[in-house]
């Protein structure tokens, strides 16, 4: 006798004829390792994927920057301290002349 139970779902459930990408918009911890003016080196518990983008927010004092980065290549490191075990290299991806000037600020740089 097969064991059959009642559906409970309201509503009916198909997969999509095409496959499409879904974002969701989820906060992961991560450790700024090091930046630079281009991009910065992240460390994470989380495996990242290469073209991943994301929104990095970080503040230093009173200034906080909110900028977008875009995964470019990854590595591992198993022993690393913390379980931050994956690192992830990030480019900044279309800065704004204020988000330059503000990461060139926090980095001690003279703006360019």
């Amino acid at each position: 006798m097969a064991n059959t139970k009642p559906e409970r779902r309201r509503a009916t459930r198909v997969e999509p004829a095409d496959k499409r990408r879904l974002a969701l918009s989820v906060s992961l911890p991560i450790k700024v390792l090091d930046v630079s003016r281009s991009g910065v080196l992240l460390g994470s518990k989380t495996e990242l994927a290469i073209g991943d983008r994301a929104e990095l927010r970080a503040s230093v004092g009173s200034r906080s920057l909110t900028v977008t980065i875009e995964i470019r290549h990854l590595s591992t490191d198993p022993k690393a301290r913390g379980g931050l075990q994956y690192r992830a290299g990030a480019v900044f991806v279309m800065l704004t002349a204020e988000q330059r000037l503000l990461l060139e600020q926090l980095l001690g740089a003279e703006p360019t």
